[in-house]
C-alpha cells in the first residue's frame, strides 16, 4: 500500500472530499492514488497533517512514508 493509499484510507473520505480538505485539486488525489509509488510531497504532508488535526483523524508520520518491505 502506498503512502497516499494509507492516508486516503485513514481519512475515509471520497477523493473529492479529501481534495477539498487539503485545498488541492481532485485530479491530484486521483493521480496520487493510482501512482505506483504514491509518495507524498512535503507540502502535501503538511496539508494532510493539518487536515487530520481539524477532522480528528488519527494520522501518524509512518502513514506518510512508504513501507520498508
Amino acid at each position: 500500500m502506498t503512502p497516499w493509499q494509507k492516508v486516503y484510507e485513514r481519512f475515509g473520505l471520497t477523493g473529492r472530499q479529501l481534495a477539498i480538505a487539503i485545498g488541492r485539486d481532485r485530479s491530484k488525489i486521483t493521480r496520487a492514488l493510482k501512482s505506483e509509488t504514491g509518495l507524498i510531497s512535503g507540502k502535501d504532508q503538511v496539508l494532510l497533517l493539518d487536515a487530520a488535526k481539524r477532522l480528528n483523524v488519527a494520522l501518524t508520520p509512518a502513514d506518510l512514508l512508504p513501507d520498508n518491505d
